[in-house]
This record gives C-alpha cells, sequence and structure tokens, in this order.
C-alpha cells in the first residue's frame, strides 16, 4: 500500500514537471517572463495547497477525528522554532529540540517529559511559534 502512494506521488510530481517543461517551451515570452509566470503559478498553487491542508485538518478536528491541536503546523523554520522554544523554556538542550523529519512523535516525547505537557498542548506550542 506505501509502494502504491509511492508510485503515485512520483507520477504525479512527474505530470507537473513535464507540464511545466511543455509550457516554458511553447511559451510566447521569453525566458525571464515565462520563469517569474511559472513562479508566480506555483507559489499560488503552493498557498492553495496550504489552505486546503488546513481546512481537512480543521475538519478533521471538528469532526473529532483527531484531538483539538493534534495537527502541527509551523510557520518558519524549525531553528526559529527551536530558538523560541530555548527562549521561553530555559530547561530545553539542544538534544531536546534534534529534529529529525518522520520520528516527529519521539521529538514531542523529549519535549513532553522535559516540559510535563500533554502532546496536544506541545502540538499547540509549537504552531503558535
Amino acid at each position: 500500500m506505501n509502494n502504491d502512494k509511492s508510485k503515485i506521488l512520483l507520477a504525479t510530481l512527474g505530470g507537473i514537471g513535464a507540464g511545466v517543461l511543455a509550457g516554458m517551451l511553447l511559451a510566447p515570452d521569453n525566458g525571464r517572463a515565462t520563469r517569474d509566470s511559472v513562479k508566480r503559478t506555483l507559489t499560488k498553487t503552493g498557498e492553495d495547497l496550504e489552505k486546503t491542508i488546513k481546512t481537512w485538518f480543521d475538519k478533521l478536528e471538528n469532526k473529532d477525528v483527531t484531538g483539538a491541536g493534534s495537527s502541527l503546523t509551523m510557520r518558519g523554520s524549525w531553528d526559529d522554532v527551536k530558538g523560541q522554544l530555548k527562549q521561553n523554556y530555559a530547561d530545553l538542550t539542544d538534544d531536546d529540540l534534534t529534529y529529525v523529519e518522520g520520528k516527529e512523535d519521539e521529538l514531542l516525547g523529549r519535549i513532553q517529559q522535559k516540559l510535563g505537557k500533554t502532546k496536544d498542548e506541545i502540538v499547540r506550542l509549537i504552531s503558535s511559534f
């Protein structure tokens, strides 16, 4: 099942890449104008996708499929969030705040243990930064 998802993701990314390439080759504008147009389109698409995903998570939270505040959303870089956490909670060390992609639960567990807060409280705290 996981393999099917990766195939779908690769096919989607391949399709997007082919579409962008075809658009560049067939575009009536010069290279700079075409790149600017593609950049604007991709930026808008990314923003629309972010809004859609946030809406889905909000609906799931409202239907109690996920707990309130269970969706972790960060604005900015992890270094910024880490700095805020260290500034507000002096007990947290760099080791406590080591982020490894795919191991978010371990990170949340370390912070939970150090601060004595629930997972939902930690998620809301990080999302607020």
